[in-house]
């Protein structure tokens, strides 16, 4: 089982987007692989037609390169290693017109309706730079997409004509063309340095007997991008993409798992931390895994929480940030369209979600904040449109979400947010009109336990994220749970590291707390107040195929209510035998 959580960990560890371009030679704009776009698409406007059936109205190509170099450990030794290319293309071929098309009706599957975008699938093609054969795929692709897209259209005509269907927005936006070109990339990577530096970091925790999982993983994807659609936009985009991510888990006595994760993002190599600090955050993480699973575990908390830091960062991004997304209306009903309506922030535009205090903004353009670096940003989306800075959310009232070409009944316009087909934030910054300090936090925190009758109140430090939560995939299950018992609920995923403080004295020990109820709406219409410690922090969120580096700056913010779960009485044993390299060493 444990040696399963880790290589799911290992499949989740994926491209991280970053903006940063290096190279030596000019971008060619009338490059092998643009030739072989543009031809076979000229050719599939003017021929591409089956008789009684429309031709197509819209064409667009998307060719990847990628270079990929992946190491993982564990305990001081190398469990993988991989150096690859590949190159893979993507093809959209849309029938009817920009009101009707055939997609948005079973298009890119269930977790494509889910996610409000088209995933289409990308195909494997040579990775030499072969015009006859890049043609020939090109060919081949866009004459399956092109048999598919009849197919669908009719199939949702039928629907249409069969089912009234209020308010249906367009299919897809009418956009101006871009052209746009950066300067194309290649990995340049010792893979034995670094596997030298990834035994070294994974080999912290032969010194904490308590972490029962843990590893280390370093990875750099170069991916360079060539776009074209049938509207004469034509872009390429190249991005170098470096992270390091160490994940550790510990088990306490009465079998609950606690994990926690450092993340280290760059553009570059240089950008990186030196070992040696990367290795004192890595031990620190050990220290607290450590404490923690000795803490008393406090179940049933209902009261308010103060989330601080990295934790901060965490609690906007999985509940705000993550829900920021154009909110698609599948047709066809079933699972598909009952899954797609989960967003507790649709049907919310015009309303208040915050306090009047608080507004978010997100910026694409942006590149650092106070001297930290951001990383979610970007010029051009990956449809092609020019990428806007938005007003999410302005004094507490949403006022609209993160879109790419498929309207909804909230968003008609791109807002060159499209990252894969999917909508997604970039740099998200959460502002506030009003702030404060550590110490008035604090008080404002106790005083809230006072006027609840609590002897002790909480302060959150670090709370997991899709990755930690691998090592205890319960989790996961767990926080979804709670959020589904919450109307218009957030799904908020465990605390790592927890403080409660006393209400009358302030002194603050350690503790756990069993997983949170998930965050209700009220909840975030009620915070309390926020820091003025506003700081940076990467997010990591994997998608279909690969993951990107998002970030997002936050301030410590202090809730007025939250509520944890009852101690769950079904949790894994521990060990029946010691580790025996532990074992060894008492010997």
């Amino acid at each position: 089982m444990r040696n399963l959580r880790k290589r799911n960990l290992k499949k989740l560890v994926v491209p991280i987007a970053l903006l940063f371009a290096s190279t030596s030679n000019a971008f060619a704009q009338d490059d092998v692989i643009f030739k072989a776009l543009k031809d076979e698409m000229d050719r599939s406007l003017k021929q591409l037609k089956i008789k009684g059936h429309e031709a197509p109205y819209f064409l667009s190509y998307t060719v990847k390169d990628k270079d990929v170099v992946r190491i993982a450990a564990s305990f001081g030794a190398i469990d993988s290693k991989s150096i690859d290319r590949d190159r893979d293309l993507n093809v959209d071929v849309r029938v009817g017109d920009y009101d009707l098309d055939n997609t948005r009706f079973g298009d890119g599957g269930l977790f494509g309706m889910i996610m409000g975008g088209r995933q289409s699938r990308g195909e494997s093609i040579t990775v030499d730079d072969d015009y006859k054969v890049l043609r020939q795929a090109v060919w081949s692709e866009t004459d399956d997409a092109y048999k598919g897209a009849i197919e669908k259209l009719e199939a949702k005509k039928a629907f249409l004509q069969q089912n009234t269907v209020k308010d249906r927005p367009a299919d897809f936006s009418k956009e101006s063309p871009v052209t746009s070109f950066e300067q194309p990339v290649r990995t340049q990577c010792d893979a034995e340095k670094w596997s030298n530096i990834v035994r070294q970091l994974s080999a912290v925790y032969k010194d904490y007997p308590k972490v029962d999982q843990s590893v280390v993983m370093f990875g750099v994807d170069t991916v360079n991008r060539w776009f074209v659609n049938s509207e004469g936009t034509k872009t390429f985009a190249a991005r170098p993409e470096y992270v390091l991510l160490a994940t550790a888990s510990a088990r306490a006595d009465d079998g609950y798992v606690i994990c926690d994760a450092e993340i280290f993002v760059g553009r570059n190599e240089s950008e990186f931390p030196s070992v040696a600090e990367m290795e004192k955050k890595l031990r620190a993480m050990g220290d607290r895994l450590t404490q923690s699973i000795k803490a008393p575990l406090l179940e049933d908390y209902n009261g308010p929480i103060l989330f601080e830091g990295d934790a901060a960062g965490e609690f906007f991004s999985q509940t705000l940030g993550q829900n920021f997304g154009n909110p698609i209306d599948p047709l066809g009903g079933g699972i598909a369209a009952m899954m797609g309506s989960t967003n507790p922030l649709k049907d919310k535009v015009g309303q208040r979600v915050l306090p009047t205090f608080l507004s978010i903004l997100d910026d694409p353009i942006a590149t650092d904040y106070k001297g930290t670096k951001l990383f979610g940003g970007m010029n051009i989306d990956h449809e092609g449109v020019k990428a806007q800075k938005l007003t999410l959310v302005d004094k507490g009232i949403l006022k609209t979400f993160c879109s790419t070409r498929t309207p909804s009944r909230y968003v008609k316009q791109s807002n060159g947010h499209s990252r894969y087909g999917n909508a997604s934030t970039t740099n998200l910054f959460v502002m506030a009109d009003t702030t404060n300090s550590k110490a008035e936090l604090y008080k404002k925190l106790r005083e809230l336990g006072k006027q609840e009758g609590l002897k002790s109140v909480l302060v959150v430090r670090r709370v997991q994220n899709l990755f930690t939560s691998v090592l205890d995939p319960k989790s996961i299950i767990v926080g979804m749970m709670g959020a589904m018992r919450k109307q218009s609920g957030f799904n908020l995923l465990p605390a790592s590291l927890v403080y409660q403080v006393d209400v009358e004295t302030g002194a603050e020990t350690i503790a756990r707390v069993t997983p949170f109820n998930g965050v209700g709406l009220s909840t975030m219409r009620d915070i309390v107040a926020v820091g003025d410690d506003s700081t940076a922090h990467p997010i990591l969120l994997p998608t279909v195929s690969q993951g990107d580096a998002l970030s997002i700056v936050a301030p410590s913010v202090l809730v007025k209510e939250l509520d944890t779960q009852k101690a769950d009485k079904n949790t894994e044993k521990a060990p029946i035998l010691p580790n025996p390299y532990f074992e060894a060493k008492k010997q």
